[in-house]
């Protein structure tokens, strides 16, 4: 639980505040991008909430935070009134499960709805409320596990849905030795009517992407989206693997259709074609400049 008495100095006044614990791993901005940003390697309250839309932001980030940093002095009646409900509708039927987990820095974690069985990509925290609500929805059939690093709670998911998990053979390590699902893969899976598992090494040998319905592309620590301007993005510096490796991976994403990007870290984006193309086509100039 947040502390005021660690409270971060740059928080503006107010009733909101982010304390010293925090590891900035960008969660409350993406969710509540008015009233959090990153100063110093922190994420601190730059603008208090004034509207109940702004209240619901603040406590969906608040729930979201992987370390706990963010909390409310003297909380007042429009934060105490505002509803929250994780899985959090994203577009379609494609959630956002909130409920970050520190074990992967803060990685988003997605839920799709769907007919021949609900899919959890990556997975969150273990949160009573969130398996509730998952329940409501029907529960997971499937876990697909995009790279090593972003597993969090996997195990106890696994074993309070009944869920198969899914992970590349290349990313397998301690705490995923267990998954039932280990794919060998180096070219593009059709693992269902509506989903395709795309090889994507570079972040790490075994990561993979998860195209549904050749729309929403799942990139886990792949690429990200950013802001002003709009673009696709990748880390140099957090590239386990091979950044040649990455590269190429990145371009053949060209041939895919996709419009919306959901990284495992930062907000999700959506790019109708071609901006799709345009952005990916900047990115790999980008990513070939820093070889």
């Amino acid at each position: 639980m947040a502390k005021w008495e660690n409270v971060n100095p740059l928080n503006v006044p107010g009733a909101l505040f982010v304390d010293m614990t925090c590891i900035d791993c960008g969660t409350c901005y993406h969710l509540a991008k008015n009233i959090f940003k990153e100063q110093d390697d922190r994420s601190v309250v730059v603008e208090q909430p004034s509207s109940p839309r702004e209240w619901v932001q603040a406590k969906e980030a608040m729930i979201s935070c992987p370390t706990n940093s963010i909390g409310v002095k003297n909380a007042p009646v429009e934060f105490r009134e505002a509803r929250v409900q994780f899985p959090l509708l994203i577009s379609g039927n494609v959630y956002y499960c909130g409920y970050t987990s520190r074990d992967s820095y803060g990685a988003s974690s997605y839920f799709i709805q769907r007919a021949d069985g609900n899919i959890l990509i990556d997975s969150p925290r273990m949160s009573a409320l969130l398996i509730e609500e998952i329940e409501k929805m029907g529960g997971i059939k499937t876990m697909i596990l995009t790279h090593q690093d972003d597993v969090a709670d996997h195990a106890l998911y696994a074993e309070t849905f009944g869920c198969e998990r899914i992970i590349h053979q290349d990313d397998v390590n301690l705490s995923t030795q267990n998954v039932e699902r280990k794919l060998d893969i180096k070219e593009t899976l059709i693992f269902d009517h509506d989903i395709k598992i795309i090889p994507v090494p570079g972040h790490t040998k075994g990561h993979i992407a998860i195209l549904y319905q050749d729309s929403y592309l799942f990139t886990g620590d792949h690429l990200f989206t950013a802001e002003n301007p709009s673009r696709l993005t990748a880390s140099r510096g957090v590239c386990w693997y091979s950044w040649t490796e990455q590269i190429k991976s990145t371009r053949k994403l060209l041939s895919e259709n996709f419009e919306w990007v959901l990284p495992g870290h930062g907000g999700w984006g959506y790019f109708p074609f071609p901006t799709k193309n345009n952005l990916l086509e900047d990115l790999v100039r980008e990513m070939e400049r820093k070889v």
